[in-house]
């Protein structure tokens, strides 16, 4: 088998994010009396997926990142929001959300029995994502799980992947495959490596990156590790 080494993100890959975020997001607002329309929430995910990139990149820091996107979604909505109070409820809410794609469980069933290694690599916060792992019941397909909250770095450093894999026990990269959905932390993270990757791209975005392997629906990932 050319795969050994399976390294999964979480958001957006496994995890369907949109939905969790979506929803507490909304339970957030009316929490605290912060307006909630239609289309509310996609301004809000454009602005917070930009300070994640930013984030990925090494431009802003975390606190900013935490803080800003609040502000900012305040400010084009034109109300002010108090991210000091809206930013520890969301967050607090999220880690008690956890909606995987139908097909996550499934999945890493098959690759567990095709006697592969699994690894979780995740930018997201701590606190957030260890609660969401806790009540997906995925947490025991790992057999790492690597934060970059608690590991003071981030996709798609050099320093994130040598703390990853010094981890990983009997680690090739020429047996690794990396399997995510973002083209500014997944994708690059194994290409600067020298490592496979794999872009979940159920959208069909449109990328000039040299991305080994491309699929639309996860299980289309069983075909490339048989």
């Amino acid at each position: 088998m050319k795969y050994e080494f399976i390294l999964f993100d979480a958001d957006d890959t496994l995890f369907d994010f949109q939905k969790t975020a979506k929803k507490n997001f909304e339970q957030t607002c009316k929490k605290l009396g912060v307006p909630f329309k239609d289309g509310y929430y996609e301004i809000y995910r454009d602005i917070n997926q930009g300070y994640w990139d930013l984030f990925s990149l090494g431009k802003v820091e975390k606190s900013v990142l935490k803080k800003m996107r609040f502000v900012d979604f305040g400010k084009v909505i034109g109300y002010e929001i108090d991210a000091d109070e809206f930013m520890p409820e969301y967050e607090s809410g999220l880690a008690k959300i956890s909606i995987l794609y139908p097909e996550t469980i499934p999945l890493l069933q098959e690759v567990k029995k095709l006697g592969l290694k699994i690894y979780l690599i995740t930018n997201g916060l701590a606190n957030v994502q260890r609660g969401r792992l806790s009540l997906s019941g995925i947490e025991d397909f790992f057999d790492g799980i690597f934060i970059s909250d608690e590991m003071g770095t981030s996709k798609p450093s050099k320093t994130y992947y040598d703390m990853v894999t010094r981890q990983i026990d009997g680690y090739d990269k020429n047996k690794a495959l990396i399997v995510g959905d973002s083209l500014v932390s997944d994708m690059p993270l194994g290409i600067e490596n020298g490592v496979d990757t794999c872009f979940f791209n159920p959208n069909g975005v449109q990328t000039e990156l040299p991305i080994t392997y491309q699929i639309k629906t996860l299980p289309e990932l069983l075909d490339i590790l048989k």
